[in-house]
């Protein structure tokens, strides 16, 4: 991992992180029995947004190497996930087909405010199953392997997550993440994807590899992101929600391979990597920007329709002096004339990548940081990047705030 100084050479390589047993975009067995510890996760939510205590949304995550078919242990007729006064939050009916490292959601009818953030084409995150009941703050939450309340006991449990004010032990997992004090602001709990809790000043690779971590504690398990970085109890990180259903992209690090467009120069030379000292307060950008040009190639067996890029760590506020504030920015394609290319291989058309949010609640006036996503807007259905085919992209990053900085992100694709 190398970082510099914005204030000198101003950029640090972007790297990816493989992922294990991805089967090149095409998953070819299913898992029929039912779902064990671990299988099946939480990965990330949240019990109160904007629009008050009702504003929840739970995530669930598949971590086998192949699809899951819901099958319902005992007398249960799916998978439930429950709040721990015993109910019944969420039904995942059997014979419901989760991907391999694709999510369900859960979401609280009567208040989620993130049904129009981005997920596949042209889908957006609604709930794939849904609920009207609030769950408490910081409550635990807990996904078993049956939907009979009668039988949610530990050795039906696949995942829980509470906090310490929680008393009971079926609902969260070591002593719980630290309790929040309840604001109704647009925050997550998202499970770490890099290994490094969170930490802004923590540099090197992500020990993770990009990997959820589930080492069977909360307090460690779960990250805290808002997109205001309001201190709330349990850390304070600029990032956005970022809720996914079994629509949504799938991490496909390990197929779509991550190159320097001019490969004739380093990745800390124009124009693998360029520095504006222009000053834009309104867009974050107080000390200028910078652009970060990459080549992402498609090495699955099919076409590429949809792709976007989810930031698993990141140099970003509250960062203490001598650390860069980076900000996640829209940015605009970039056109490289055969004058203006150092490696002579023509004329270069970079496309941008936009900041995903979702008009009019999730917003994020701050712009990005942790677990936020940017997406490839080029890539559709119509346009989609073929097998062996790539795509050449820009980050923009505005800085609130020079010093030693990182970004890593994970790549996430359909088909």
């Amino acid at each position: 991992m190398r970082t510099s100084n914005p204030q000198t050479q101003f950029f640090t390589v972007l790297i990816t992180f493989p992922l294990v047993a991805l089967l090149l975009g095409i998953f070819v067995t299913e898992a029929n029995a039912q779902a064990g510890a671990g299988q099946l996760i939480i990965s990330e939510f949240r019990l109160r947004g904007p629009t008050g205590a009702n504003d929840e949304f739970i995530e669930i995550f598949n971590t086998l190497a192949s699809a899951h078919t819901v099958n319902g242990s005992g007398t249960g007729t799916g998978y439930g996930v429950a709040a721990s006064d015993g109910l019944l939050r969420c039904n995942i009916p059997d014979g419901t087909v989760i991907p391999s490292h694709a999510h369900f959601l859960c979401i609280n009818s009567v208040g989620y405010s993130l049904s129009l953030y981005p997920a596949g084409i042209p889908t957006t995150a609604t709930g794939d199953a849904s609920y009207a009941v609030d769950i408490p703050d910081n409550a635990g939450i807990a996904l078993f392997n049956t939907n009979n309340p009668l039988e949610f006991t530990l050795a039906n449990r696949l995942d829980a997550v509470g906090s310490t004010s929680e008393a009971n032990t079926l609902y969260k997992e070591g002593t719980g993440y630290p309790a929040l004090t309840p604001f109704s602001i647009d925050y997550s709990f998202y499970r770490d994807n890099c290994g490094k809790q969170g930490s802004i000043t923590t540099f090197g690779l992500c020990p993770s590899g990009g990997l959820l971590v589930d080492t069977d504690n909360n307090a460690s398990n779960f990250i805290f992101v808002d997109t205001n970085g309001t201190p709330a109890g349990a850390g304070q990180r600029l990032g956005a929600p970022g809720p996914e259903n079994l629509s949504s992209p799938i991490e496909r690090n390990a197929v779509l391979p991550v190159t320097l467009i001019f490969p004739c120069v380093a990745a800390t030379a124009s124009p693998n990597r360029v520095r504006d000292f222009t000053s834009d307060p309104p867009n974050n950008s107080t000390f200028g920007t910078l652009s970060i040009r990459r080549r992402i190639t498609n090495n699955t067996a099919g076409n590429i329709t949809r792709l976007r890029f989810r930031v698993v760590d990141v140099s970003t506020f509250p960062a203490p002096s001598g650390i860069a504030d980076l900000r996640l920015r829209t940015g605009v394609d970039i056109s490289i004339t055969p004058g203006g290319n150092p490696c002579a291989t023509g004329a270069i058309l970079i496309r941008l990548t936009t900041l995903e949010e979702s008009v009019p609640l999730l917003q994020q006036p701050n712009g990005g940081g942790f677990n936020s996503s940017l997406s490839a807007t080029l890539v559709t259905l119509g346009t989609p990047v073929a097998p062996g085919g790539s795509i050449d992209v820009s980050f923009l990053l505005g800085l609130q705030q020079t010093g030693l900085f990182k970004i890593y992100v994970n790549l996430e694709a359909l088909p």
